[in-house]
């Protein structure tokens, strides 16, 4: 039934139609183990509950890939060292913020997926989740202010401090 949207979420992640097929199908062995958790298979909750697995899964593959060609960029740099340098940063920077994501409270890190990377809507949102409209945008309010404090936490960004 979501085989289709599953193969596009991976496929939107990962730009390789291999691997997201290989995504998709570690994602069906990791909803065969978590089968108790679906009450209803034609439901929005089901199919967040579907996308938020391959998203997960496709993450973990592209952090991989990533981390291969990096390795294979620094063995092959050159003259493109301010560009290499901006990679290094961007790929530490988006490492930093999905550990801190993964560390937030299921409902933060899950809410945060599906609005900011999925672009839905606080409707769709609602429905995928089984909540109220308001709710979800409670939530995800919520997250983003759990996000910016971890991310404080860790020291990553320091809060600017205005003196009046």
């Amino acid at each position: 039934l979501y085989c289709g949207t599953m193969l596009y979420v991976a496929n939107s992640i990962l730009h390789d139609k291999h691997l997201a097929e290989d995504a998709v199908s570690e994602a069906f062995i990791k909803i065969m183990d978590n089968m108790d958790k679906i009450e209803d298979v034609n439901s929005y909750r089901t199919r967040g509950f579907v996308v938020i697995i391959v998203r997960n899964i496709s993450l973990n593959i592209l952090k991989k890939q990533k981390r291969i060609e990096l390795k294979e960029d620094f063995t092959s740099y050159s003259e493109s060292e301010d560009l290499f340098l901006d990679t290094i940063t961007a790929i530490e920077a988006y490492d930093k913020i999905i550990k801190a994501i993964s560390k937030l409270n299921k409902n933060y890190s899950d809410i945060l997926y599906l609005k900011l990377y999925m672009k839905y809507s606080y409707d769709d949102i609602a429905k995928i989740l089984g909540i109220s409209k308001e709710n979800a945008r409670m939530r995800f309010s919520r997250a983003r202010k759990a996000l910016k404090e971890q991310l404080l936490k860790e020291g990553y960004f320091y809060e600017r401090q205005y003196n009046e």
